[in-house]
């Protein structure tokens, strides 16, 4: 499973414009656009993915659709005969993470964490106990 970072296009468009003008980076000084904190990195796609690929290839789930925009950044899954999304893997402004679970009375939080990794780690999977 792959699942592709997106993409700016607010920035792309400024960028095509700057080049049909003749814009050259030399003629100006270096600028640094901020990553937005409500955008997952790669590497919390790549987290999400270590979770999502088992559980997609054992059907326990049939998909996750993404959704962003200006404040958020999130992942959701689809279960087996279910017609709505029951989890959501969420980024927010802040650079928050927090995962959640939808019964039929709306969204519940069962997860938060200062990285993906510490967010999803209720899906992370447990060594057996010794008894």
């Amino acid at each position: 499973m792959t699942i592709l970072p997106t993409t700016d296009t607010v920035a792309s468009t400024a960028a095509n414009a700057e080049a049909d003008a003749g814009f050259r980076p030399e003629d100006s000084a270096p600028n640094v656009i901020q990553f937005c904190r409500a955008r997952f990195t790669p590497d919390d796609l790549d987290v999400f993915a270590a979770v999502a690929e088992p559980k997609i290839r054992d059907g326990h789930w049939v998909g996750v659709l993404r959704e962003s925009g200006r404040t958020h950044d999130r992942l959701l899954v689809l279960l087996p005969e279910v017609d709505r999304p029951v989890f959501r893997f969420e980024r927010d402004a802040k650079g928050r993470y927090s995962l959640s679970f939808h019964d039929r009375s709306g969204w519940y939080g069962i997860g938060a964490g200062d990285s993906a990794a510490d967010c999803l780690s209720i899906w992370r999977p447990r060594r057996p106990r010794l008894l």
